[in-house]
């Protein structure tokens, strides 16, 4: 038996509690977004979507999905398929999609505006936490 999967939930439980906590003192930062995003570079496909769907039920508490929903859930599948393209180092790529993860998620929600004070730190703690997550994780693979 393998731990992988409730690995991943427990740096999915982290990513959210933090993301929760940092949210009480103002700070929304995406850590679940940059966590799901590592997840694509980890693991097999349905496991992945195991904990992609936990992610977005857990954080889409409305009953139907919005905009940025769509992002969260797409954006990673779209990662996990094309992780094969990009033939550079593991970790490099998970920066990069993170990075672009971001991107389009602050395009998208934000309605064309990008703010640095508001984009940066979360982009730079987004590409932290997800290259922690790798770390952790890809000892399994």
């Amino acid at each position: 038996m393998t731990l992988k999967l409730p690995a991943g939930l427990v740096v999915l439980f982290i990513a959210l509690v933090l993301q929760f906590w940092f949210a009480s003192f103002g700070w929304y930062l995406d850590l679940a977004f940059a966590a799901v995003i590592s997840f694509a570079f980890i693991f097999d496909f349905w496991p992945f979507m195991v904990l992609l769907l936990a992610a977005v039920f857990i954080l889409n508490w409305k009953p139907t999905a919005s905009i940025e929903i769509l992002v969260f859930a797409l954006y990673p599948i779209a990662a996990h398929f094309s992780r094969s393209l990009l033939h550079w180092a593991t970790w490099l790529v998970n920066v990069f999609a993170i990075f672009a993860g971001f991107l389009i998620l602050y395009l998208v929600a934000g309605h064309g505006t990008l703010r640095p004070a508001f984009f940066i730190p979360d982009v730079v703690a987004g590409m932290l936490f997800g290259a922690i997550s790798l770390l952790l994780l890809h000892q399994w693979q």
